[in-house]
């Protein structure tokens, strides 16, 4: 009896170092199995499955492993094998590891309940829900809730107990397969990565959308190598492949009441990177004549702090989080869709191009012969370039047309902050180039600021051009016209070194000028907050005659509606943000959370409202199935 005992539940004596290392690896690889099945369940649990198909299932699978091996092994190497080489500091490292790993997978089973709930991995997000105040209306939990977490927890411990003295006790058996199991990480994990770069070439929309289920996880993307190497062809990247995957967009067909109003042409006049202190009379003479005969918003934020989400957001009305799933699915905005259905032409007049980012496919992939992209060596040429196409383009308009258009005017100039020496003289000091290496938070901003009006100013005299052909061919009776920015650019207002756009979420990057003009509607200023979302659901509601509901296809609401979200949702899928009247709570990349003031001045966490925090998140995953 004392000799099975001892022959089965005592653990043999390790002497050297290379079983030590033994003893670790078969603990490291069970926990790498337990995690893996836990990213199983992920996928398993999550509305993926509905487009699962053997190749897409296959390369979950081995990224899936060689993901779950990526978390094991650093724990491995950072608390265990250090401590091997100090004989009188292994049973240390190997309680480090074991409870590490413990943790390592109860946090995987969170991130799980976590990841089916909001569709979105753990982060501080959650943290603030917990804890945040409002947290006892949206979490209850009972008494028996309780005990059965805990009777839950006690069980998973005995059950983990029980492998890890397993791996003890039969670690030779286990480190027998070392060879195997580490060239099964190493091929899974090339052969991952290999097949989501051809994806994302070739368009497979189900690899690419199955990659979300797998937490801090960045695949591979090679679009250029992957030609260089001949292994695709140029013709078939970015093939279009029309398919819903995890999106649910719009909610409901897009229904229109024929004939309820006249159809107007619509113009789209955006300034990229256009700071909200250059509306004036001094800088933008031209714009502010516009701006009297109009509606203007001075309370306006963009959906992002960078052209590509903030033309997403133009466009599609909702936040360009969900970027990569309309990317890889091919589905075009409702909005443009809309246009086409009621017989617009629509058209393209762009400084810089629209391939880059793709605004080509994207958001005018259903349009032929599509402008891209206009002449030019400067973005100063360009933009009087797109000046001199338009005017063209409107002398063959005629006013009693039955066929009417849309166009998308995008100026560059106040983006590249780059003007010749002649027209570089209204404002005065200004720099004579945009010398970014001496930019400091106690420079005086006044000259570098003066050369970025006098590009404003330029553009301003360019949109005048426009303005007049309009008026002189009596289009102003029949067109709606949207002037504004992208988003901001900030010349240091919150005095934190921050120049430029694309840094942080403060009104210098997202608030801009916005500047509504519809026929027949009297002109007025409105102070309440509006954005880049309301854009879409004014025309389509108010002039495209569709009886949707905004809430069908789009995160805002008409300009004219006070009855505003508490919330504003501003940035992309890696970092984004929600803006509330006093604060910015950014999501970071790393899962990180951010609270500050509007200036970006730190907030106390206390601030945070969760049963407000978990509406916006709600809002955030509206469009996902």
């Amino acid at each position: 009896m004392k000799d099975y005992f001892s022959q089965h539940f005592i653990l043999p004596k390790v002497e050297n170092k290379k079983d030590y290392l033994r003893r670790g690896f078969a603990i490291f690889s069970v926990a790498t199995i337990a995690l893996f099945i836990q990213f199983l369940l992920y996928l398993l649990r999550s509305t993926y499955m509905e487009e699962m198909t053997i190749g897409c299932g296959f390369y979950y699978l081995l990224s899936a492993f060689s993901h779950a091996a990526s978390f094991t092994l650093v724990l491995y190497l950072l608390l265990y094998v250090p401590l091997v080489f100090f004989r009188k500091c292994y049973k240390i490292g190997l309680w480090l590891l074991s409870i590490f790993y413990f943790l390592l997978l109860l946090l995987g089973y969170v991130n799980g309940e976590v990841f089916k709930i909001y569709k979105f991995h753990i982060n501080g997000f959650v943290i603030h829900l917990l804890f945040g105040k409002g947290a006892s209306e949206i979490f209850v939990f009972s008494n028996t809730l309780i005990i059965g977490c805990i009777v839950i927890a006690f069980f998973s411990i005995l059950l983990f107990g029980l492998l890890i003295f397993v791996c003890l006790r039969h670690y030779k058996r286990i480190s027998k397969h070392i060879k195997w199991f580490v060239s099964a990480i190493f091929v899974s994990l090339l052969l991952s990565h290999f097949i989501h770069a051809y994806a994302a070439a070739t368009n497979i929309t189900n690899i690419q959308d199955v990659s979300v289920c797998l937490p801090q996880f960045y695949p591979l993307t090679a679009n250029e190598l992957m030609m260089r190497m001949g292994i695709i062809n140029k013709n078939n990247l970015y093939v279009k492949n029309i398919g819903g995957g995890n999106l649910n967009y719009p909610l409901h067909p897009i229904q229109v009441e024929k004939n309820k109003y006249s159809k107007k042409n619509i113009i789209f006049l955006y300034i990229d990177s256009w700071n909200y202190r250059t509306l004036s009379n001094e800088i933008t003479p031209n714009i502010m004549k516009m701006a009297r005969k109009s509606s203007v918003f001075t309370n306006h934020l963009s959906s992002s702090n960078g052209t590509r989400g903030s033309i997403f957001g133009s466009f599609f009305s909702i936040s360009s989080t969900y970027w990569n799933n309309f990317e890889s699915s091919g589905i075009q905005p409702v909005f443009v869709n809309t246009l086409l259905k009621e017989g617009y032409q629509v058209q393209a007049f762009p400084s810089a191009n629209l391939i880059d980012p793709p605004f080509y496919r994207m958001v005018f992939g259903n349009i032929k012969d599509l402008n891209t992209e206009t002449t030019g060596e400067t973005p100063f040429d360009r933009d009087n370039k797109l000046t001199e196409n338009y005017l063209n383009y409107l002398d063959k308009q005629d006013v009693s047309s039955d066929k009417p258009f849309f166009s998308f005017l995008f100026y560059d100039l106040a983006h590249a902050i780059s003007i010749p020496d002649a027209y570089n003289k209204r404002f005065q000091p200004a720099c004579s180039y945009a010398d970014y290496l001496d930019l400091s938070n106690s420079m005086n901003a006044a000259p570098f600021f003066n050369l970025y009006k006098n590009c404003v100013y330029h553009i301003d005299l360019l949109v005048g051009q426009v303005l007049n052909k309009l008026e002189k061919k009596g289009l102003l009776e029949n067109t709606i016209i949207v002037i504004t920015g992208d988003h901001g650019q900030e010349f240091n207002e919150n005095r934190l070194n921050y120049w430029g756009h694309g840094s942080n979420y403060s009104d210098a990057q997202i608030k801009v000028p916005f500047i509504f003009y519809q026929p027949g509607r009297k002109a007025g200023f409105y102070t309440y907050r509006t954005s880049h979302y309301d854009i879409v659901p004014t025309i389509m509601s108010q002039c495209l005659g569709v009886k949707n509901a905004p809430a069908d296809y789009s995160m805002g609401y008409s300009l004219f509606s006070k009855s505003q979200l508490p919330y504003h949702l501003v940035g992309d899928d890696l970092d984004y943000a929600f803006i509330f009247d006093n604060m910015i709570y950014e999501k970071k990349p790393s899962g990180q959370v951010v609270l500050t003031n509007r200036t970006l001045r730190p907030l106390k966490k206390g601030y945070v409202n969760s049963k407000q925090l978990l509406d916006a998140i709600k809002l955030k995953n509206r469009f996902l199935k």
